[in-house]
């Protein structure tokens, strides 16, 4: 599933499911939105990050993310701060792109999916191409 450009609730359903984020150009907030994922299953779905869109991240394609590509934090603060480029607060739900890495904010990222909080998320469960 492809929530493309804006604010989108998107539902995979009982199967293993596939949430494609991009939108052929470099990240752009205000362009991506932030979409809802209503139901996602670690360790069964996938979140699949297109390079194009997200610039900064060093996984190869084809694999999911390396471990210095995402971290897990539990305040936007820690977020902002985070050395990684794909940030899970497991509080909130909420995951950022922060392609400037420790610099103050997320640059010109910021949040672009929302998991609900308490929804487990680990790096495998995602696909760069």
């Amino acid at each position: 599933m492809n929530g493309g450009s804006g604010n989108d609730e998107l539902t995979g359903g009982g199967s293993i499911d596939l949430f494609i984020f991009n939108t052929n150009q470099e990240f752009d907030s205000d362009d991506i939105g932030t979409d809802v994922i209503t139901d996602f299953n670690s360790g069964q779905d996938r979140i699949l990050l297109d390079l194009r869109t997200f610039t900064a991240l060093d996984s190869s394609p084809g694999i999911g993310l390396s471990e210095d590509d995402f971290a897990i934090v539990s305040s936007v603060d820690d977020g902002a701060i985070s050395e990684a480029e794909i940030v899970y607060n497991s509080v909130s739900g909420a995951l950022y792109y922060n392609p400037n890495g420790t610099e103050d904010g997320f640059g010109i990222g910021g949040e672009f999916v929302n998991l609900g909080g308490g929804t487990d998320l680990v790096a495998g469960d995602f696909q760069v191409r």
